[in-house]
Formats: structure tokens, sequence, C-alpha cells
């Protein structure tokens, strides 16, 4: 018998490794909606439909109690460049593919990890994010050279089969998209989606430094793209944007604007865009307007000078909006249609430069990959002036409405309503309005009907007083919804973040340009936020059961596997729920702030884990837990995997191992551990699998 040594079997599993990673993840056809494999979590589950659902038997309600944290890996230090001016985080769902965890830090460190114990498989550095030749859209004059240089993801994005290779996706907040070979982090593409010194048509703002979304089209080789928001009174012209990606380099196919040029020069923009699409509405807050059925006369009262001149001075304008950031949109590859979304207008709550109902702001629309086309949109806002933008996920899902079997896209937005849309058509087939959101006065939908709504400079108005705003500014839904295809049930996370508001001027002498229209020092008495999980049945919107969380928001997404629904919050615990009735199962306390919806997936060996990041940091938590309350607090990833009842009893006396990388962390663990307080931390194996160790910048 032949007896193989340490390194012939450490090479045997590298290469079985590779082998499985190598076998491309099954894709999902719209009309065939069966439960997808483990092998693959994508950026918000089940990707391109964004479930946020796992199809698994060894995590359940009769276990759960039972799990412990498998392994846990502290964030290392970032680069100086990036200073401290934020914690060292991972605030995204990992990308899970055939074992493989796939996340990114802050300071953009993309991390390729072993499920199955945490160790490094891969893990590169981006470049430092510079902005040097974009002067011309960032706009020396006001400051604005330098951006945000750290980042702020929500999501990345796998490929199987673009340049033949498996590849993850990610866009930075300096408007460049980069591909990565997933099996060992070599750098595949780099692609700019806005030229040094480069005018965009009809542009007379600035793009944002904020996170993006974007959606790769596996089939057809096409990266889906939208321009970054400045959310106030800066904001650029906003556009979709599709790259073809099978060829090196990648070619810009179109450009889709979302609204008219911003000096003013098109006052027909609104009206030809419904003239162009199949179908358009608006939402009032009891019904959708069908624009197409308006007569002329009426669809030209409302939509002529749609955003009047845009604030423009001969140089810049001072209203616009751009596409929806965090979670994902949704793709049917079989048509090649994509489900994309859109921001509030900017400025956010001062609307004196933006009459009409800032078409298509806060929306929701189908569009043609491979032609630029807008089939449908769907306003679900007219006339924002809260901050109520359409971010975080779409899901698409086949579900049975008035006896009918039909695709379905549902999306909920911060004004604190859950639409489920007409894919074919976006025509409204149910809205929930969630009961435990309190409406103020001046918090409520207008009539896009009714012009002098329409031309209102701000909510309050003419008053200068401040005001209380619910759904705030945080909104109503802040997260990306679950659904489960074998029970057809929507899980969503509706909270009450109340705001006081104030509003200040957006144009003027002393006044900076990107201003956004409310004081960020109003004040009054003191508000309680508070959160109710609602099971929703998919076909109807008729709430199955409700779950009631005090005293914080919700951000971030819930998830759902097997008999359960995962909801990870602010305070630092996890609950989990039964997704039949909706009683709480299990709560176990992290130690740091979740924010970030978990990944439920297998690892190379077909054991499931869940695995999610905590944030030390108070990026998105200041609203829900109040500043401060974990800032000290290293971000780490963690995972959790089932044990038995025997195994429970004793895994808590053991020693705390963590995992270790070749690069230095900056962190002492015992101060890790003293302030994250774990409550049960299991042994982790030592070994170390490696692929490829990439740490240079590319």
């Amino acid at each position: 018998m032949k007896f193989f040594s340490e390194s012939e079997k450490l090479l045997a599993v590298v290469a079985i490794f590779v082998m499985a990673l190598l076998v491309a993840p099954p894709m999902i056809a719209l009309g065939q909606p069966q439960n997808p494999s483990a092998n693959w979590v994508g950026p918000n589950g089940n990707y391109p439909f964004n479930w946020d659902y796992a199809d698994q038997s060894q995590i359940t309600s009769a276990n759960v109690q039972n799990l412990q944290i498998s392994w846990v890996y502290p964030v290392p230090a970032g680069p100086s460049v990036y200073g401290q001016t934020t914690g060292n985080d991972i605030v995204v769902t990992p990308v899970v593919v055939n074992g493989i965890s796939y996340v990114i830090t802050d300071y953009h460190l993309l991390i390729a990890q072993n499920l199955k114990d945490g160790s490094i498989v891969w893990e590169r550095q981006l470049p430092t994010q510079t902005f040097k030749g974009l002067e011309t859209l960032w706009d020396a004059e006001f400051g604005n050279i330098g951006g945000n240089i750290t980042g702020h993801y929500h999501g990345l994005w796998y490929s199987s089969s673009i340049l033949h290779q498996p590849l993850i996706w990610l866009e930075t907040n300096n408007n460049t998209v980069y591909a990565y070979n997933a099996l060992n982090g070599d750098p595949a593409l780099k692609i700019p989606t806005i030229l040094a010194g480069e005018k965009i048509p009809g542009n007379y703002g600035l793009y944002g430094t904020q996170s993006r979304s974007l959606l790769i089209d596996d089939q057809r080789g096409i990266l889906l793209v939208g321009s970054g928001g400045e959310e106030s009174s800066a904001a650029g012209r906003g556009y979709f944007a599709a790259y073809d990606v099978s060829t090196t380099p990648p070619k810009l196919m179109w450009r889709s604007f979302i609204h008219g040029p911003q000096d003013g020069s098109d006052p027909k923009w609104a009206v030809s865009s419904v003239a162009n699409m199949s179908y358009a509405y608006i939402f009032d807050g009891t019904a959708a307007v069908n624009l197409k059925t308006l007569p002329n006369s009426t669809l030209y009262q409302v939509l002529y000078r749609d955003w009047g001149n845009f604030g423009f001075n001969g140089t810049h304008s001072y209203a616009g909006v751009d596409t929806a950031w965090g979670g994902s949109w949704a793709m049917d590859q079989k048509s090649g249609i994509a489900y994309v979304a859109t921001q509030q207008p900017g400025a956010d709550w001062n609307a004196s430069t933006r009459p009409g109902p800032n078409l298509w702001s806060d929306s929701v629309l189908a569009v043609d990959v491979t032609s630029g086309k807008f089939l449908w949109a769907f306003q679900t806002t007219a006339h924002d002036t809260w901050d109520w933008d359409c971010s975080w996920s779409i899901m698409l899902a086949n579900v049975t409405i008035n006896g009918q079997e039909q695709p379905v896209v549902y999306k909920g937005c911060k004004n604190g309503y859950f639409y489920a849309l007409s894919a074919r058509t976006g025509a409204l087939l149910w809205y929930f309005n969630p009961p435990n959101i309190a409406r103020t006065r001046y918090s409520r939908l207008y009539n896009p009907l009714n012009v002098s709504q329409m031309k209102l400079p701000w909510s309050n108005y003419p008053s200068t007083d401040t005001f209380l705003q619910s759904p705030g500014g945080a909104g109503g839904f802040e997260s990306n919804p679950a659904y489960n295809p074998n029970t057809g049930l929507v899980y969503v996370a509706a909270f009450n973040a109340p705001g006081w508001t104030k509003i200040t001027p957006i144009k003027g002498p002393g006044v900076p340009y990107s201003a956004g229209g409310s004081s960020p020092t109003a004040t009054g008495p003191p508000l309680t936020d508070n959160t109710t999980i609602y099971a929703l049945d998919g076909s109807t919107g008729k709430i199955v059961w409700s779950y009631y969380i005090p005293k914080i928001g919700y951000r971030g997404g819930i998830s759902t596997t097997s008999d359960l629904v995962i909801v990870p919050k602010a305070d630092g615990n996890l609950d989990f729920i039964n997704a039949q009735t909706g009683k709480l199962i299990s709560e176990k306390f992290i130690g740091s702030a979740l924010i970030t919806e978990p990944a439920v997936a297998a690892d190379a060996s077909g054991n499931m884990a869940i695995v999610l990041p905590a944030s030390g940091s108070t990026i998105g938590t200041g609203l829900l837990v109040g500043a401060g309350v974990f800032s000290q607090a290293p971000g780490f990833m963690f995972a959790l995997s089932p044990v038995n009842a025997a195994q429970a009893s004793t895994v808590t006396t053991e020693k705390i191992t963590t995992v270790t990388t070749t690069m230095s962390s900056g962190i002492d663990t015992t101060t890790f551990y003293a302030v994250s307080g774990l409550l049960v931390i299991f042994v982790v194996a030592t070994g170390v699998l490696v692929v490829r160790r990439g740490k240079s910048t590319a």
C-alpha cells in the first residue's frame, strides 16, 4: 500500500478543489423557478432572482439552538492611505461559489476564503482610489476633488463563462468596474465607466462617490452599470449603461438616461419617454396612475417641463437623479430583460429647483440589456421631498395571482410601501402598506395629477419650521427582502426611524453646491425607532404573521432557509424565527452591529454554514442603534455551523482559535474578543488551503 506525504495530500486536495470551482454554477431560468443548488449563493441569494433563499435541510428549527461559531476572521487594518475615518469593516453579503466565500473590505481588499474554516484562498488589494483627471466632473471650484476614497460596498457579482473563466465583479466609488479571476485573484478586466475629462451628454452636475449596483448577463456577455448618485443639488444626469465584456477591451454598447438634459433644453423629455415605453405608471398612495391612458392634454399638463430647467445657471444644474445603490438588480437571462431601480431626486428635501413628478426618480424599470430600451417604468414617489429612494434589491419570481402563474417583480422602497408588479408590463398587482409605519402629516405621497402638489418646494411649505418626518430619511424599507419559492411567502422588514427636518437653501450666497436642502442639526423631542418583520402571501400581499423588534430600525436584509427566517440586527443579535409562524426560536448575541444579511451555503464538502460580517463601525447604524455603540470594535467575518447537543456542551470550554493570514492584521486578538464579547467560539482547524495568494495591488 502506498502512503502519501502531507505535501502530496495537499496538492491532491488543491487539485480537487480547483476542479470543483471550474464547474459553472447552474443558472435559473425564469420559466423554471426550481430551487437553486446550494453551491452558489449570489450577491443577494439566488442571483439573478435575489430571493435570499437557500434550499437545504442541515440547518433547521430543530438544531438552530446548537449553532456554534466555527471560525472568526478579524478584518485586518487597512493601508495608511485610507486613514481611520471609518472602521476596518465588511458590509457586503458574501458571494459563495462552490465552498469559497468572497467579500470586500471598506478599504478595497478583495478576499476569497474557504467557507469550511475561513482560511484565505487569495486576497487582492485594489488600487488606491483617486480622482485625478476627473476635475471637470468633480468640480474643483467646490472642493470635490478626492471624493470618498474608502468604499461602502453592498454587492459583489459572479459570472461563470465571460472570458472563459469564473469572475468576481465589483464597481469602486471612482467609477471603475473590476473583474478578478475567482480561482486565483488575477486581474481580468478594468473598465472606467466615466473616462477622465469625459463630458456626459446633457450633464451639468456631479457624480457621487457612493457605492454602486451593477448586473452581469452571463449568457450574453453584457455588463450593466448605473451612474453614481450625488444625492444633493449637485446630482449628475442619471443613466444606465451597458458594456460588451465578451471581448477585450470591453465596448460601450449604449447609455439610456433617466431624465432630460440638465440645461432644460428638452422640455418634452418626460412626455417622449412615456411615449417610447410600452407601459408607464406613477403610484399615488392608493393606486397606480396609468400614464399611457391619460389624454394628451392631461399628460402634457403633468409632464411638460418636468424638472423645470433643473435650476440651471448657465454652468451648473441644481437638480438630478442617479441609479439605485445597494442590493442587486434582477435579471431574466432567457429574455435579456433587467429589472433596475433609481434613487431619490436631488436636492433631497428642497425641491424648489425641480417642479414636476421628476421622472424617473424613485422608480423601478425594465430595460432590454442589448438595446438599452426601457420597456416599462413604475414611479413609486412622485416629486419626492423626503429622500425616499428605491435602492436595495429587486426580487423576480413566478407567482400564481388570480389563478394565473406569471413573472412578478417584488420591490420595497423607502416610502414604506412594498410592491408586487407584473414583470411583463409593470402593472401594479398589489401593494403593502405596513400597519406599523407611522405616517406623519408632512410625509404622505402626493397626487401626480395635482399640478399644485407637483410644484411644492418642500413638504411643509410655506413654513420653514422644524417638522417631524416619518418615514424618515432612513426610510420605511432600507433592506433586502426574502422569498421562499416553496411556500410563496415574502419576508420584509418595515421600520420606523422618524426624524426632525428643517428645510435649508440649496442655492444662493454661501450655500455649497452639494447642499441637500435640510439641516443636519434639526432637533426636537426624543424619538424611538422600531421594526416589524412581516411574512406576506406572495400572491395577495396579505399578512401571514408579524414579528416585532423594539427600539431599533433595520438595515441590510433578511435570509430564509428550510423552516427558518434569519434576521441580523444592528444591536448585535441574530434572530432565528419560525418561517411559518413568526415565533422566535433562538437569539444569538454576536457582539457587534449586524447590518448585512447572511449567506447560507455549503462548503466544498457539502456541509452547510451561515456566514456574514459583523460591522465594527457606525456605517449604516447611526440612525438604527445610536452612534458609537460599536464604533470601537473592529469588524470581523464569522461562520455558524450546526453541531449536535453533545458537542455543544463541550465546545464552550475549548481554546479560542481565529483564522490567521500572512497579512498583518494590526489587531490584538485579546483586545478583539474583549471588545466583541462573542458568545461561543468553536475550535477552528489550522490547516490552510491555498490556490494562490495575490496580495499585490492590481
